[in-house]
């Protein structure tokens, strides 16, 4: 078998090593592996071919200089974890006698709600584990990389079984630490186990080590990826707590061990049951090594989290209106996500009796305020069919009669109505209960804005996507698109400050009909270079930033990130696109509590916000008919067509996405065949 064949090379590889197999030409040498090492290098390559573990190309924690020792000749490589990100793996390889490395990409995919899978990425090509994506890339003589087109062809063996190398390179020397940030040593330190010995571990998991001769080695703690492998051995033994150890912490550590696993933070995401466990053996990633269930929380306020930077609150405008001080009156309970009081009818009889303002009871909204039916254009006909090509065609003109800051400024325009921050009568105000759209979104009677601010979000990003889709000419203009779309993500970011916008726009080219175009990327970086670099080393990451609630805030912010709020609200209501950051990161608590902690902030200065989008627009002179291209009614009706606007959302959804992959596919067919090896 392939296991056999491989297990005899290495051992024939080792026999041929008379002294010492050398990592390098005057540093990193090690003594001849012993037979008992020999045979535990064995056992390891027999392990699930689809773990790396079990191929010899797979060397472990080792230092960057000892990877790139190893590969001596164009094709060699090998893969390695990654020190600066735990978790990650590193293919180093050697190209044009030059050592590379490249980042091996993993990313939850989302099936449906319920189920998901991780796939494996250098550049474009997606696979189920690390040993497919090698066995492709050999096998087809495909350049893992387009920019540098290195192609790798010979491995790069190791000798020794891991053990042996990560004791080496991984514990007992500092280069481990020094790629760990902070956080990550807090995050190994929560997530070890300390274990006396061998019998202790018995006693704890109910399963015998592999083997008896590695009771007593040294093995590297339990991360979070691990959660499937063996406890650690030869941990230091935990020293006798001190009677005053016993005394009630103000912050009580919960004596749960925690692998990695998510809460589930969604009621649509099962949680896994218990009950299926009994009787078998308990492994680090049951969270059953506590007999007991953990203690309550403490009654003790927390303190808040840190903000991020962008979650500052602004300074208000100095002058104050009626608004602002209906706004002061109501300002606790918005931050609080409380509805205002409402008066009885009495109460408010006896004001306007005494003379005196009475507050009005705020209207709750049951229908959207996008009526494309109803909808007065003066682009589309009375009746449309969808993608209707004449007004396809009206559209994109209106887009090339204007500069990137120019349509930047009219999508703050047209986000501000639809968000309530600008155009406010104090009719809508006394309706809403509030002076502004960014206080409503946060109410319980506002569900109807966020599912409309959901539906817009949505609905822009498509209308991106079809922008560049439509494009059926020749590459160059697609890349043109893609350079229009990039500046104008730029403008939104940078000067207009309308990130609602900008991740609207960001969402579209991460879209999978998008980002597979490669011809279209590559002429986007041939032709227009600066820009693509722009996309790739401040857009791209900024855009992610903002998701984790750690971006930094942008000098003026007009409407500001409110999808995270909106999807943690509606999540049961609409789900278009699968579980979010908060369910698949290991860091999903403090980041649902960054957005909670930044909706607070949105509330109490939403006056700021309104005040900022004045100020940019002051003097603007808006186009009618560009305006009309970026409201939500126009694009229902020009995506689905006078009828079919009118179908429920998720069908609308689920058939449109079909559409952008037929056109993607169009554009730029799939390879017909791809041989795996």
């Amino acid at each position: 078998t392939l296991e056999r064949c491989k297990v005899l090379h290495v051992s024939k590889q080792v026999d041929r090593s008379n002294i010492s197999v050398t990592f390098s030409r005057d540093q990193f040498i090690l003594d001849c592996p012993s037979e008992k090492l020999r045979r535990e290098l064995e056992e390891e390559l027999k392990m699930n071919c689809e773990e790396p573990r079990s191929h010899a190309w797979y060397h472990g924690a080792i230092p960057r200089q000892v990877a790139e020792n190893l590969v001596q000749r164009d094709g060699d490589f090998l893969v390695r974890d990654s020190l600066s990100s735990p978790g990650s793996y590193v293919l180093t390889c050697q190209w044009r006698n030059a050592a590379q490395h490249f980042k091996i990409n993993k990313k939850v995919v989302m099936l449906n709600e319920a189920y998901s899978r991780v796939e494996y990425r250098l550049e474009r090509e997606g696979f189920d584990s690390v040993p497919a994506l090698i066995r492709y890339y050999v096998g087809n003589r495909k350049s893992v990389s387009q920019v540098i087109g290195a192609i790798i062809f010979q491995p790069i063996n190791r000798a020794l079984p891991l053990r042996c190398l990560e004791e080496k390179y991984g514990l007992s020397g500092n280069h481990r630490e020094a790629g760990l940030t902070a956080q990550e040593r807090r995050s190994q330190k929560r997530l070890s186990l300390n274990i006396t010995n061998g019998h202790s571990l018995k006693d704890r998991c109910g399963s015998q080590p592999a083997s008896l001769n590695q009771v007593q080695e040294r093995r590297r703690p339990l991360k979070a990826h691990q959660s499937e492998s063996f406890l650690p051995l030869g941990s230091k033994p935990q020293l006798p707590q001190s009677p005053d150890s016993l005394l009630p912490s103000p912050n009580p550590k919960s004596p749960v061990f925690r692998t990695g696993s998510e809460p589930a933070l969604s009621p649509s995401v099962p949680r896994r049951s218990a009950e299926y466990l009994t009787g078998q053996a308990i492994r680090g990633s049951d969270s059953q090594l506590c007999p007991k269930p953990p203690p309550k929380p403490s009654k003790v306020p927390l303190a808040r989290l840190p903000r991020s930077p962008c979650l500052q609150p602004l300074v208000p405008p100095s002058s104050t209106s009626s608004s602002s001080n209906h706004t002061d009156s109501c300002s606790t309970s918005s931050s609080g996500f409380n509805a205002p009081p409402l008066d009885s009818e009495e109460t408010q009889n006896e004001r306007k009796e005494k003379g005196g303002s009475s507050f009005q009871r705020p209207v709750i909204e049951t229908e959207s305020a996008f009526r494309p039916a109803e909808f007065g254009s003066r682009l589309l006909p009375t009746e449309n069919k969808p993608l209707e090509m004449v007004v396809l065609k009206r559209a994109k003109e209106l887009l090339l009669s204007h500069d990137h800051q120019s349509i930047a400024k009219h999508l703050l325009m047209a986000d501000c109505l639809v968000g309530r921050i600008l155009g406010v009568t104090p009719e809508l105000k006394g309706q809403m209960g509030v002076a502004s759209g960014l206080e409503l979104v946060t109410l319980p009677h506002g569900r109807q804005l966020r599912l409309d601010l959901m539906e817009r979000h949505h609905t822009m990003a498509i209308g991106v996507a079809v922008d560049i889709l439509g494009c059926t000419g020749s590459v160059e203009e697609r890349a043109s698109t893609l350079n229009r779309i990039i500046l104008v993500a730029m403008e939104l970011k940078d000067a207009v400050g309308d990130l609602f916008a900008f991740t609207a726009l960001m969402k579209a080219l991460d879209l999978p009909q998008i980002s597979r175009l490669e011809e279209t990327w590559t002429t986007l970086r041939r032709n227009f270079t600066q820009t693509a670099i722009n996309y790739e080393k401040i857009l791209k990451p900024f855009y992610k930033n903002l998701y984790e609630g750690t971006a930094s805030c942008p000098l003026v912010v007009c409407v500001p990130l409110l999808l995270p709020l909106l999807t943690l609200m509606e999540r049961p209501s609409i789900t278009p696109e699968g579980a979010e950051l908060w369910e698949t990161s290991d860091q999903g608590c403090d980041i649902m509590l960054r957005h909670l902690e930044a909706a607070r902030d949105v509330a109490q200065n939403s006056q700021g916000y309104t005040a900022n989008a004045q100020e940019v627009l002051q003097g603007f002179e808006c186009d009618e008919d560009l305006l009309e291209v970026f409201k939500t009614d126009f694009q229902l009706r020009l995506l689905w067509g006078s009828r079919g606007a009118a179908v429920n959302q998720s069908d609308r959804y689920n058939k449109f996405n079909l559409i952008l992959t037929a056109l993607s596919r169009k554009l730029e067919p799939p390879p017909k065949t791809q041989t795996l090896i």
